[in-house]
């Protein structure tokens, strides 16, 4: 998927989603962390779709793991859940009660309402 088919999705479903989730964060695209961190394109491989910074309030997406529409969508939907928990109760669950991606309470959360993407795929 192009980035320009990726910016036209966003153009047509972020407003209602962050409305919906009652979230302000504006949306950056990189085609991966490694180029977001470094201003380079990684060497290896590694799946990231998207995620979010409680210091910036922006979701960074990338691009090299967004395949099709349901993958933009979700990862907009999660990543505005996220940008309404609060980061201290957040990084306390992986710090304090030794909980993993799959069991963190937040991260359950953010995917129960990815399910609903299909609320806002484009209808052609």
């Amino acid at each position: 998927m192009t980035t320009s088919n990726i910016k036209n999705i966003i153009d047509k479903v972020y407003l209602k989603i962050a409305k919906d989730y009652n979230s302000n964060a504006k949306v950056e695209l990189y085609s991966d962390i490694y180029e977001r961190l470094n201003g380079i394109l990684a060497m290896e491989d590694h799946e990231s779709y998207a995620e979010y910074s409680w210091s910036h309030n922006k979701i960074y997406l990338y691009t090299n793991h967004l395949d099709n529409e349901e993958d933009i969508i979700r990862s907009l939907i999660h990543e505005c859940v996220h940008s309404n928990q609060c980061h201290d109760e957040y990084e306390a669950y992986y710090n304090e009660c030794d909980l993993d991606y799959d069991t963190h309470p937040h991260e359950i959360e953010a995917e129960y309402e990815e399910e609903k993407w299909r609320n806002y795929e484009i209808k052609y």
